[in-house]
């Protein structure tokens, strides 16, 4: 009995022993080294400022350019055409305009009025017959003296009606004359004993033009 008390004597305190022995594993204790480095670390946290966040980026949107506007360029002036003159014939009875730069020389008993340039020669003349002036008669003449005397070509042979009534006949002809190969407009008119002769002389190569020129001539003609 004894015996068996003291065994059981000696398990507790075998117990009791063991209990003792098994304590929590206490955490491990930080160094005065280690106390003091986290002591500092904690005064730079603190005394260092929390840094500023980043600011967003806002997307900006480039400018447009504006468009330069194209200028509109300014067109010239028409230049106003300069009046023409006009010329009143006491000898040969009409008058007719011209442009200012031509110079005119007035006729005689035996030659006509003349109108020119230096390039265009336009001549005017008057003539009366005993009777009836005969249109026929003066373009068949006119044609076989420019055929004799300038090699002349009728060209072309077309009723024509001109101011105050006079009627008659223009006339064309490619001709020689002094060795120059010439265009020759003629007009004849006539009425009752009164015929007129108005012609145009240029060198050939620019008809169109001067059969336009002629006409600005003649259409502003007036017998007296």
């Amino acid at each position: 009995m004894a015996r068996r008390a003291q065994l059981l004597m000696l398990l507790a305190v075998v117990a009791v022993v063991g209990c003792g022995a098994t304590q929590s594993t206490p955490s491990s204790a930080s160094s005065p080294g280690d106390a003091a480095a986290v002591a500092s670390a904690d005064a730079v946290a603190s005394a260092t400022p929390a840094p500023s966040p980043s600011p967003t980026p806002t997307s900006t949107t480039a400018p447009t350019a504006t468009p330069v506007p194209t200028a509109t360029p300014t067109p010239s002036p028409t230049p106003t055409p300069v009046p023409w003159k006009t010329y009143t014939s006491k000898r040969f009875k009409y008058s007719m305009k011209y442009p200012p730069t031509y110079i005119v020389t007035p006729g005689s008993a035996k030659r006509s009025d003349m109108y020119d340039d230096f390039t265009h020669y336009v001549y005017v003349s008057r003539d009366t017959v005993v009777g009836t002036v005969s249109i026929t008669r003066t373009v068949a003449t006119q044609t076989a003296y420019m055929k004799s005397h300038y090699k002349g070509k009728r060209l072309t042979n077309k009723p024509i009606r001109l101011s105050g009534g006079y009627r008659g006949r223009i006339v064309t002809y490619n001709v020689t004359n002094d060795g120059r190969k010439q265009y020759v407009q003629i007009i004849m008119v006539g009425k009752g004993r009164v015929g007129y002769f108005i012609e145009m002389w240029t060198d050939r190569g620019d008809e169109k033009a001067d059969r336009a020129l002629f006409k600005q001539f003649y259409r502003t003609w007036r017998p007296k």
